[in-house]
């Protein structure tokens, strides 16, 4: 079959005001993909497109909480009205729900973490289906954690949300596969400012983490995971579905 060139494509990424969102939507940008950036804060997501302009690249900027359906619709058609059409969506967004014990885990952080993770992705993928069904092509990239697949304790309303996302994937890549819809899951390691500030503060902490990385350094939003998103959301990986990929220097490795 045809494809699509990266250079040809429209794509969404939400939560692309910082870390890894902006990585992604910088290095897409710079491959000629004309970006859409969400975020809840309109700042953050309106640098990342003014960092995307003045290299010469196309894209906008719309405020959105992935669990607002009825915001996800008006980014998508406004996307689709912008553009013609969407051919990638990132979900990378996620509010990160406090950690607490299992038996005082709330049901405000369990519908936190769920609402703007494993719905707040699936919003997107609905609202993106159609036009993806209709010209027979489309990738789907959804973001998952190591702390659901391998248990981090303190950790149940994030690590069971992601551990859903992965089971979302699986299951949109079994049934969307035959109109050419690519979906894939990344679990990634890398820098964040959320982690840049908790390493200021917690310095031996950090070292002893890193001590731990085969690389001996925590992955490049930008350089080390949005490249395989770039792969993901191009051609090439076209017979590429359903997996959930590591992405983590080999800090962690699945049997």
């Amino acid at each position: 079959m045809n494809c699509k060139q990266l250079n040809e494509k429209v794509a969404i990424v939400t939560g692309a005001g910082q870390g890894i969102g902006k990585g992604i939507a910088l290095c897409l940008a710079q491959r000629g993909v004309k970006v859409v950036c969400t975020g809840r804060r309109e700042a953050p997501i309106e640098a990342t497109v003014a960092e995307i302009k003045a290299a010469g690249g196309e894209g906008f900027a719309m405020t959105c909480d992935s669990a607002d359906r009825a915001r996800v619709k008006e980014v998508v058609a406004k996307t689709v009205e912008t553009y013609g059409t969407v051919d990638v969506v990132v979900n990378n967004a996620q509010a990160v729900a406090k950690s607490a014990p299992v038996e005082e885990v709330t049901y405000e952080l369990m519908y936190l973490a769920w609402s703007t993770g494993c719905i707040g992705s699936l919003n997107f993928m609905q609202e993106c289906f159609p036009y993806m069904k209709e010209q027979g092509e489309g990738r789907v990239i959804n973001f998952a954690s190591a702390t659901g697949m391998f248990g981090y304790a303190g950790n149940l309303a994030y690590g069971s949300n992601k551990e859903a996302i992965r089971g979302l994937t699986k299951i949109a890549a079994k049934e969307w596969g035959q109109y050419g819809i690519t979906v894939n899951c990344i679990l990634p390691g890398a820098e964040s400012p959320a982690a840049q500030e908790w390493a200021k503060k917690f310095p031996e902490k950090y070292a002893a983490i890193l001590a731990q990385q085969p690389m001996r350094r925590m992955g490049d939003a930008e350089s080390d995971i949005a490249p395989v998103v770039a792969f993901l959301a191009g051609p090439d990986s076209k017979f590429y579905s359903g997996q959930c990929m590591l992405l983590d220097g080999a800090y962690s490795i699945a049997p």
